[in-house]
């Protein structure tokens, strides 16, 4: 395990485990697993209507082969879901399209992604997230996330209109 460190950005990131040599670069399709651990507020599910707070910590993972959602999911590096718009199939953010990009195939690295290179001042519900949770305002995102394959380089995505959500409601 290395030091974290800080990018200019203010993306702070620490290899858990080296990949190989090949970077996937902007417009490549990845597969990644994460684990990721959300603040108060990021869902309500856990929302206490007597106390009138939100409780706990939510924990998600790619991992948990109890979890609907669970083995790696698609990422399209450089695609971001669109202010307002519904989170479509590989659509990402800008502070893990910029961990993957420094991530080699096998690699695993803890991030702290900041709220510009996350969802910003507004954040965003369940339904605008690459993670399907409701994201609080501001919230700086803790993650865990590996690399596990570049399955196709270099090819634009152009967002695709009335495809539906990517994932269905329970």
């Amino acid at each position: 395990m290395t030091e974290q460190i800080e990018k200019p950005s203010g993306l702070k990131i620490r290899t858990l485990t080296e990949g190989d040599e090949k970077r996937p670069q902007t417009g490549d399709t990845v597969l990644i697993h994460y684990e990721i651990w959300m603040n108060c507020g990021s869902t309500v599910s856990n929302y206490d209507y007597e106390k009138k707070e939100y409780v706990d910590e939510l924990h998600d993972s790619t991992y948990d082969e109890n979890n609907p959602f669970s083995g790696p999911i698609e990422i399209v590096i450089g695609q971001e879901t669109p202010k307002d718009e519904t989170y479509l199939k590989g659509q990402s953010i800008k502070g893990l399209d910029e961990a993957l990009m420094m991530m080699g195939v096998g690699a695993k690295v803890e991030l702290f992604i900041p709220p510009h290179l996350g969802y910003g001042d507004e954040g965003a519900s369940s339904f605008h997230t690459f993670h399907g949770y409701r994201t609080p305002p501001s919230q700086e995102i803790k993650c865990n996330v590996e690399l596990v394959e570049i399955k196709k380089e270099l090819e634009v995505k152009e967002p695709v209109k009335d495809s539906g959500p990517a994932y269905e409601a329970l």
